[in-house]
């Protein structure tokens, strides 16, 4: 589903902040993506949902060489990918409920399957008494699960999600959690960004681990680590 072949990645003149990133993400498989602050994680995600292009390497995303395509062509494959987003968003002036139906209504989806599907999706984020209201008026953690909410809604067949239970408590983080898990069972591809011990001890799925700027997978499973340049 998404392949990097010796990518790397720089901002202006300056250093590299990714080097030799060279990984494969099979269809349906389910990462956590870990290490330390300012290791490149929120680089690695925006090649990851085609936000930035690399400047070295290939990036490959459901079977096409992304740094051959338009602008057009990109932005047909960006509507695979689902994204939940560190700052969330989300737009200030539109309800939860729009927020969360927005991608939807892009496709076209009639208005009778997205009340039915939003409100669902919404009750089930702990948010049905709350769709009406603006995101400034909610605190953080209700905008982080608007944000997931409106990732999911299309069933994309890639979930990216940067720190989704930062702003959550346990109990609401699992339960998102449990939304991943059913979503990837279902053959959603997923990589999420965390940095919850929690998780990471409850949820043994294989580890993509950045230390300065340099990728190498651990399974938990196994107890092995090896450098990304192995297919995952």
């Amino acid at each position: 589903m998404i392949k990097f072949e010796h990518v790397g990645l720089r901002y202006g003149i300056g250093p590299e902040v990714l080097s030799d990133i060279s990984f494969t993400l099979a269809p349906g498989s389910f990462h956590f993506l870990c290490g330390p602050s300012g290791a490149g994680k929120t680089s690695l995600m925006s090649l990851l949902y085609l936000g930035r292009r690399p400047t070295r390497g290939m990036v490959e995303a459901f079977g096409h060489n992304t740094n051959l395509l338009d602008r057009v062509a990109l932005s047909e494959e960006r509507r695979k990918i689902g994204v939940v987003f560190q700052d969330f968003r989300l737009l200030p002036h539109m309800s939860a409920f729009d927020n969360v139906a927005l991608p939807l209504r892009i496709n076209d989806v009639p208005e009778k399957k997205i009340k039915d599907h939003v409100e669902e999706l919404l009750d089930w984020v702990g948010l049905g008494d709350s769709m009406h209201r603006l995101p400034p008026t909610l605190s953080g953690g209700q905008q982080q699960r608007i944000a997931v909410a409106r990732a999911v809604i299309t069933n994309p067949r890639l979930l990216l999600a940067d720190e989704p239970t930062g702003n959550l408590d346990d109990e609401i983080g699992m339960k998102l959690m449990g939304l991943f898990e059913q979503l990837n069972k279902m053959g959603t591809t997923i990589v999420i960004a965390t940095h919850s011990l929690q998780i990471l001890e409850r949820l043994p799925h294989p580890r993509l681990i950045l230390e300065s700027g340099h990728l190498k997978v651990f399974d938990p499973a196994t107890s092995s680590s090896v450098e990304a340049a192995h297919v995952v």
